[in-house]
């Protein structure tokens, strides 16, 4: 039986080299196995197989003997297939030993320490020295290899490749056993560009694979709720119809739908089968969609018959239209909307936002004409007001300085006239007195000048206040003056 034994040795390099205690450790180990594995033993070549065994049991041991052969010429690669269906017809603990001696050969180091592992697994009570054999080839394999990482640009889902051999799926639950050495890492997800990258790993460590995506793409899935074929605009672009898919920057994308549906098939909510140019129109609104690196993005739009068109003018021109609370643009405006109510909104600066609501019906048109009030201009008003104090000061300013001549010229025209009527009997002035008289005739006359320009002077103080008092323009209570006049005094009250 022993002659059937497949010997592993240490490195692909060293088989001829093997040394002999470890030759005559497998011997004796593989021969353990043989006896104590609960399968009937092997058949060495030529020998009839017992009639009680199975099918798949006789064709594991053919293939066993095939792989046993192709070792024996060092073809390794070949001896592992035939071991591996030998396994897969019949689990047998000498089979596990042999396809990881296959492995080691091969410098698939980090497989054969898996196999050593499942056959522990699975075989927990070895005898003693086959165990010892195991751990010993199993401290050697792990000083061959080392443990990988994958970061950077890593796609959920995709398949790990590690030297052309699919290692999983990523993301990675723990760090990956790799063999030690130069190793080419690729990650492949349907519908995208490969990621490759090499990585140097070292025996007994922690290396890391970045990878770094060339083409910053994703899958970008656009579709209609009733399944209507739709226009496609992606960005402010026509990308095709509904159903449509494609590959775009990763980001945020803005999405929506337009097109014609037929009114029979509209009625009916049929789907017809491709696009039309006429009929009712239909669009959906915009949709932001949010795609990621590697990542597919599925967005389902409803669109919605727009049959209805608006047009928004405005005084002043160019203010901007509001609809529903979003900006649609500058007036004069046209467009089409979802049939119902809208809200519209005009607003520019320095004039107050007019709001109205309209309610569209459907294959009607409407108009909306808005005018725009003012607001105050208050640096101008700020300006006015002080222009107005000062011509009110200068126009009171005045009145008071010629009620003032009129009060002082007044009196002393009427003490004059008082002297003269005191030497002037029956009001018959001599000669001597002519100077008196006309000095008092040109204090009256000053004073009645006085008189006419205070009162000229606070007419227009009070029409100024009248005429452009901000309460004249905003409904609010005007100034008030009153005044009085006396011989002597003046006297003047208001409320500004």
């Amino acid at each position: 039986m022993v002659n059937s034994v497949v010997i592993a040795g240490r490195r692909p390099t060293l088989v001829r080299t093997i040394h002999l205690r470890t030759l005559i450790g497998w011997v004796l180990a593989l021969w353990l196995i043989h006896s104590g594995a609960r399968a009937e033993p092997l058949e060495p070549s030529g020998k009839a197989v017992k009639a009680d065994v199975s099918r798949d049991e006789a064709e594991a041991r053919a293939q066993f003997r095939v792989g046993v052969a192709h070792f024996d010429k060092q073809e390794y690669r070949e001896a592992l297939e035939a071991f591996r269906s030998s396994l897969w017809l019949k689990r047998n603990r000498n089979t596990m030993g042999n396809i990881a001696s296959c492995l080691k050969q091969l410098g698939q180091y980090d497989d054969a320490l898996e196999q050593y592992e499942e056959m522990r697994r699975e075989y927990p009570n070895l005898p003693a020295k086959i165990d010892a054999i195991v751990a010993a080839d199993m401290a050697e394999l792990l000083g061959l290899v080392g443990t990988l990482t994958v970061t950077g640009d890593a796609p959920a889902g995709a398949l790990l490749f590690i030297d052309d051999r699919v290692r999983g799926k990523l993301p990675l639950e723990k760090p990956l056993r790799v063999s030690a050495g130069s190793r080419a890492v690729r990650v492949e997800k349907e519908g995208f560009a490969p990621l490759r990258t090499t990585v140097e790993v070292k025996a007994g460590k922690e290396s890391v694979a970045e990878l770094v995506a060339m083409s910053r793409k994703g899958r970008l899935v656009v579709s209609e709720k009733h399944n209507w074929v739709l226009r496609v605009e992606l960005d402010g672009k026509d990308v095709g119809v509904t159903p449509w898919q494609g590959l775009v920057d990763a980001g945020q994308h803005k999405v929506r739908l337009h097109g014609f549906m037929g009114v029979e098939a509209l009625a009916a909510c049929e789907a017809p089968g491709v696009s039309v140019e006429e009929g009712a129109r239909v669009a959906s609104g915009f949709e932001v969609a949010l795609v990621k690196l590697y990542e597919e993005t599925r967005v389902v739009l409803g669109a919605e018959e727009q049959d209805a068109s608006l047009r928004v003018e405005s005084t002043p021109g160019g203010a901007t239209v509001r609809i529903d609370a979003r900006v649609v643009g500058t007036a004069p405006w046209e467009g089409r909307l979802p049939l119902g109510e809208h809200v519209i909104e005009v607003s520019a600066n320095g004039f107050f936002s007019a709001k109205q609501s309209v309610v569209l019906e459907r294959r009607k048109e409407r108009e909306l004409s808005v005018s725009l009030e003012r607001q105050p201009d208050l640096v101008a008003e700020a300006r006015a007001g002080r222009n107005r104090k000062i011509g009110v000061g200068l126009a009171y300013g005045v009145g008071v300085v010629g009620l003032g001549v009129f009060a002082v010229a007044g009196g002393l025209a009427l003490d004059k006239v008082n002297d003269l009527d005191a030497r002037c009997p029956n009001k018959q002035c001599p000669s001597t007195e002519a100077g008196s008289q006309r000095v008092a005739a040109a204090l009256g006359t000053a004073a009645t000048v006085g008189l006419l320009v205070g009162g000229l002077g606070a007419a227009m103080g009070t029409g100024v206040l009248l005429l452009t008092g901000p309460g004249s323009s905003q409904g609010r209570p005007g100034p008030s003056v009153s005044a009085g006049v006396g011989l002597g005094s003046f006297e003047m009250k208001g409320r500004f």
